[in-house]
């Protein structure tokens, strides 16, 4: 179980090339992270804390239960900020409980600002 929480997104700003994120898509995804069941452990607890400024889109962390996972077992666990209109400019937290095996975060809807960071921790 990791203590540590792990930078799944940083420094991405609206139009401007950073991985994971190429500059001009509307819709791309984190790396994945090693979700609770990974370890074998059974609380299932995640935790999530973004930053953004002036955020126009929708993250939501997404989850797995396969192992090697292809794009089709990916499914919704949480939203973490935004609505695809408004601009958002917060820090927010977020706890979501399952015992998965990888999780990501997947951005939708983005069209302007800065996701200056996402942390991760199970």
């Amino acid at each position: 179980m990791s203590s540590i929480p792990v930078v799944a997104l940083s420094a991405i700003s609206f139009g401007n090339s950073y991985p994971p994120y190429d500059g001009v898509s509307t819709a791309f995804s984190s790396q994945q992270l090693k979700g609770n069941g990974y370890y074998g452990y059974t609380d299932g607890l995640h935790t999530v804390s973004c930053k953004t400024t002036g955020f126009v889109g929708v993250i939501k962390m997404q989850a797995s239960l396969s192992t090697d996972p292809t794009e089709a077992d990916w499914f919704d666990v949480a939203t973490v900020t935004g609505n695809g209109s408004t601009p958002v400019t917060s820090t927010v937290y977020n706890n979501f409980s399952g015992n998965f095996v990888w999780c990501r975060a997947h951005v939708t809807s983005f069209t302007a600002g800065t996701i200056d960071r996402l942390l991760y921790n199970t």
